[in-house]
């Protein structure tokens, strides 16, 4: 499951999405901060696994998402 870093354009406003795996990631990105459809995905340095890819270590909630 890969974790998106978004940025708007519009408003600067930058946030994270989980894709999920199998799934296909939308076609149009909305800002939650303004509601511009001009939002897409930028490259995003992988700094930690997610534990629920299969490749994390942690034992406790996420520290991405909290669950």
């Amino acid at each position: 499951m890969p974790v998106l870093a978004l940025e708007c354009p519009d408003c600067g406003h930058q946030f994270l999405s989980l894709v999920m795996a199998g799934t296909k990631p939308p076609d149009v990105w909305v800002c939650s901060q303004c509601a511009s459809q001009a939002v897409m995905p930028k490259p995003m340095p992988i700094t930690h696994a997610h534990p629920w890819d299969g490749s994390g270590t942690y034992r406790s909630t996420c520290p991405c998402c909290s669950f």
